[in-house]
């Protein structure tokens, strides 16, 4: 059965490789990511494998990006299945380093980011009785030096599951 597979920081890393596999299971993906170029470049990958993709530029630190995504689907009579909230990045260097800033956007897109995903796929994914999924790391069950934003978002991303 042909699943319906979303997924947020999808044009590189993890986000890229999940959307990779899923396309060999034959399922449809829909890709959001910030930069359209690779979003572009990795679904022409996809297809070629025979995958249905549909890309869309969006950032999980805009309210409103996410489900736009689920409305434009919806609209075409495709529900989501699976939600993979993965965007993030990681921020490095020690407190003294990094600015408060630095650790704003760190948990703009790793926390609050994960947040919106959450917020603005459930009432899609509970129409089809779906799957959300939250991308954490190893960070976030023991720091390490130098990676304290990161470390720290991804233990907020833990406490949200």
């Amino acid at each position: 059965m042909t699943q319906t597979i979303l997924i947020t920081g999808a044009s590189s890393g993890i986000g890229a490789g999940l959307a990779r596999e899923y396309a060999r299971r034959g399922d449809r993906l829909a890709l959001i990511a910030r930069r359209l170029e690779l979003l572009e470049s990795l679904a022409t990958e996809l297809r070629a494998l025979g995958a249905e993709v549909t890309v869309h530029q969006g950032d999980v630190t805009r309210d409103g990006d996410v489900s736009r995504v689920v409305e434009e689907l919806a609209s075409r009579g495709i529900g989501i299945d699976v939600v993979y909230a993965n965007a993030g990045f990681g921020v490095a260097g020690n407190v003294q380093k990094l600015s408060i800033a630095d650790y704003q956007r760190q948990f703009d897109t790793n926390v609050f980011g994960v947040l919106r995903t959450i917020k603005e796929t459930v009432p899609a994914l509970r129409a089809r009785r779906g799957r959300l999924v939250l991308v954490g790391s190893v960070a976030g069950h023991a720091a390490s030096a130098g990676m304290s934003a990161y470390s720290m978002s991804k233990f907020a991303v833990r406490a949200l599951a």
